[in-house]
């Protein structure tokens, strides 16, 4: 006669596939959060999603897959967050100001859990990987957009744009615990940015 853990195994292996890994992804986020990176373990996630570890083993492979699922499913969110906030051809600083508190509003409400994938140490190479990924592609698109805008090199862009995501990560971090309103980040972020700029931009152009 069929157990309630058997039926209960049952029901899990009859969810849809997508459904399941949304599932799983979200138990995942929530021992982040509660737990730091030491918290997600493939027992773990299935313990706390009501599945056995094969199940999480085929949706993820490894520890290492899973995580990697983790920061894709960010940078995704970032990216369609910040992608539906921004209307095409809006000037400079209002774009720049439109995906700024975009961003900061994922982060407000995501934000400890991605900086506990982001701050932690010893991670393997594959997941290394795919969060120095992450950040290049950020700062791949932003420099492109300070060097249109400014007719700085594309050297100093890539440059200014790699410390704008860290300030913009350290204000994340900020707005997730509470210490700073979304919108004040995003006006403090959205000046020193442009203030660089034109410095960049006036430097260059006395040279010139």
């Amino acid at each position: 006669m069929p157990t309630a853990t058997t039926s209960r195994r049952t029901r899990a292996l009859r969810t849809d596939p997508r459904e399941r890994r949304r599932q799983l992804l979200d138990t995942a986020e929530q021992l982040l959060a509660a737990g730091g990176s030491d918290a997600l373990r493939m027992d773990a996630v299935a313990r706390a999603a009501g599945v056995t570890r094969p199940v999480v083993y085929e949706h993820f492979g490894d520890r290492d897959g899973l995580i990697v699922a983790l920061l894709e499913r960010h940078a995704a969110l970032v990216r369609d967050h910040v992608r539906d906030a921004t209307t095409p051809g809006l000037p400079f600083d209002a774009a720049l100001r439109a995906s700024t508190r975009a961003y900061l509003e994922i982060a407000s409400v995501a934000g400890r859990t991605m900086r506990a994938l982001a701050s932690a140490q010893h991670l393997s190479p594959a997941i290394e990987a795919a969060r120095s990924a992450y950040w290049s592609d950020a700062a791949d698109g932003w420099a492109e957009r300070y060097r249109r805008h400014a007719g700085i090199p594309t050297r100093q862009a890539r440059a200014l744009a790699t410390a704008h995501l860290a300030g913009l990560a350290a204000l994340a971090g900020l707005c997730a615990d509470g210490d700073l309103s979304v919108t004040r980040a995003a006006e403090l972020h959205v000046t020193s940015t442009i203030a660089a700029l034109e410095a960049l931009r006036r430097t260059r152009a006395g040279r010139g």
